[in-house]
This record gives structure tokens, C-alpha cells and sequence, in this order.
């Protein structure tokens, strides 16, 4: 078995950890190094994995014996990660979204074709058996014609007040606020379903839950694809601290044989600790969508496949999150 090296460009999003731990064991893959730029969170992340540590992204993707790059940087430097790693030929796999500006996007897609490398886009909600379970369903025929389709992305804001964290609620670095955090991903699976493309986006992004940030952490997006059929997207840092997970992904498929009720994160135990605290505090025994998406895009790099989420879906999911701003912004409906 060809053995997989991977190199990890920064633990900025909270998403690197639970990938480098399904890395870390799965056969036939080496997490060879990795680079962050924040001192703090490299010195503990180096203690805790024991990963040889590079001082940029340059100097991580120049190491000859690596052959993909995991990029989980703050948005922003997605575009800058992922081009040096494409220049020192090396494969990409990017935390989504894909980038902050569709422009950025462009340039690392153009950069992967131009030195004939891979670009793959993580969207770990598609290896989760409900959406693939559903995906079935929709190309057998079972849903019938769809008639709509509604979902929701809430979670926990994360920390705006940690210096590893606050950069989630920052324009600048994240391209946005919960809209842009929690857009794509449902967006990503209604592109999946479908195949649709959209005709016309309307959104909403306002700050309603955190007064101390400069970005919305609540939203409303609806779409109408160029067949006519609506669609919804709830997004939002709506979850208090102590609500039991992070969040949701949810979406409820409409057919003219049978409504499809996905909930990806409704897979848990119940604890009541003794602890003195009143919260309860879940623990999933469910299905591991990063996991399989992993394994799926190591085989793809393994026998020269083409990626199963690429760049071009990543810069759709993007877009209806740009359009869906653009929209708020003007007040009306924008065009796709």
C-alpha cells in the first residue's frame, strides 16, 4: 500500500483536530508536519501530536516526501496555503468554505490544474449515511418530484473572546459571520441532491444573539433554482454555551410520494454527570462523517482518482453565501 504524507497548514479552524486524529490512524497515511503561525497553538500542538513544526506555509509544502496538504487556516489565507502548496506540487485538501472571495476560489482552482494537482473541498456532511441514504432515495425515484427543500446549520458561536477562536467573528479573516460559517454546507448538499443550479438568491444576515461582534451571527437564505422549486437555509450561532453539542445540520426534503427528514447530529447518549451543574451534556455514538470522508479522498490520492468534492463545488457553496450577503446588503433578490 502507497503510503499517504500529509502536512497540515495551521489548527486555526477547531475542524484540523478531528482530522490529524482520523489521520493519525488510519493505515497507510503519515502525518509528516505541520505549520501554524499563532506560537501559542503550535507549541501545544506540537507537544500534544509530537509533529515536526514548520515556521510557514512555504517551508511546510517545500518538504520533498509530502503529498497533500490539509489547509485549515482562517478563511482568508485558504487562497495563500493552498497556492504554495500547488506551486511545490503538492495535492490540496481544503476546510470549507473554499475560500472568502470567489476570485480566491478561481485562483486556487486555476493553480491546481496548472500544475496538475488535486484540489479537493471538505464537505464531510455528503459521507454521512442519512445524506447518502437520501441521495439514494432522490436518484431511485422513491421522493418523486421534489417540491421544496428546508434545512438548518445552527451552533455555538465559537469564543470571540479566545485569541485562537475570535477570528471566526471576524470580517477581515473569516469573510463573514455565521452566513458565511453555516451557509455552505447545506448549500453544498442541496447542490449533491439536486444537480440544480440557482436562478436566484435572497438572504438575510443581521447580529442578533452577540452584541460584541462586528459580523452576523444570524441569517436566512432562500434560493430558487432555475426549475422553479424553493429552498431554504437556516444558518446561525444560535446555541447557548450550554446547549448539549455544537449544533445541527437538518434538512427536510419535500416529494410528491414522500417528505425525507434528514438530522445528521441526533445520534447520542444522554449524561447526567454528578457534578452539581444542571446541563446535560451529550455523547454521539454515531457515525463519523469526517472519518469517511478522509478515507475517501486518501483513496483517491492513493490511485490517482478525481476528487469526490472538488474545488468547483466548493466555489457554488461560496457563492450562494457571497450572494446571499449581497443580498441583505441591497434588500432584494439578487441574481445567481
Amino acid at each position: 500500500m502507497k503510503k499517504v504524507r500529509v502536512g497540515i497548514a495551521s489548527f486555526a479552524h477547531m475542524h484540523a483536530y478531528s482530522y490529524v486524529n482520523v489521520l493519525k490512524h488510519m493505515d497507510g497515511v503519515e502525518v509528516a508536519g505541520f505549520c501554524d503561525l499563532n506560537e501559542t497553538r503550535a507549541k501545544r500542538v506540537k507537544n500534544e501530536y509530537k509533529l515536526l513544526s514548520y515556521p510557514d506555509y512555504e517551508a511546510l509544502a517545500a518538504r520533498d516526501d509530502i503529498d497533500v496538504i490539509l489547509v485549515t487556516t482562517e478563511n482568508v489565507y485558504h487562497v495563500d496555503a493552498a497556492i504554495a502548496a500547488f506551486e511545490h506540487g503538492k495535492h490540496v485538501i481544503v476546510e470549507k468554505p473554499i475560500a472568502t472571495r470567489l476570485e480566491d476560489a478561481r485562483a486556487m482552482i486555476d493553480a491546481a490544474k496548472k500544475h496538475g494537482r488535486k484540489l479537493f473541498q471538505c464537505y464531510p456532511c455528503r459521507y454521512h449515511p442519512s445524506a447518502r441514504k437520501a441521495k439514494e432515495m432522490v436518484a431511485a425515484g422513491d421522493v418523486g418530484e421534489i417540491l421544496g427543500i428546508t434545512s438548518t446549520n445552527h451552533g455555538c458561536m465559537p469564543d470571540h473572546k479566545h485569541p485562537e477562536t475570535s477570528w471566526f467573528s471576524n470580517r477581515k479573516l473569516a469573510g463573514g459571520g455565521a452566513v458565511m460559517d453555516h451557509t455552505t454546507h447545506a448549500a453544498d448538499l442541496m447542490f449533491w441532491l439536486t444537480g440544480w443550479t440557482p436562478s436566484h438568491v435572497y438572504g438575510i444576515a443581521k447580529k442578533l444573539f452577540h452584541d460584541d461582534i462586528d459580523t452576523d451571527d444570524a441569517g436566512m437564505v432562500l434560493i430558487t433554482f432555475e426549475n422553479g422549486v424553493a429552498a431554504s437555509i437556516d444558518p446561525s450561532w444560535s446555541r447557548p454555551v450550554s446547549f448539549p453539542t455544537w449544533g445541527d445540520l437538518t434538512m427536510i426534503i419535500y416529494g410528491s410520494k414522500m417528505t425525507v427528514t434528514i438530522d445528521m447530529f441526533n445520534q447520542n447518549l444522554e449524561i447526567y454527570a454528578n457534578t452539581g451543574k444542571k446541563n446535560a451534556a451529550w455523547q454521539s455514538f454515531g457515525s463519523d462523517a469526517d472519518a469517511q470522508m478522509l478515507v475517501s479522498y486518501v483513496s483517491a490520492l492513493r490511485d490517482d482518482g478525481d476528487p469526490p468534492v472538488n474545488g468547483e463545488d466548493g466555489i457554488k457553496a461560496l457563492k450562494v453565501a457571497l450572494k446571499a450577503y449581497e443580498a441583505s446588503n441591497a434588500g432584494s433578490v439578487v441574481k445567481w
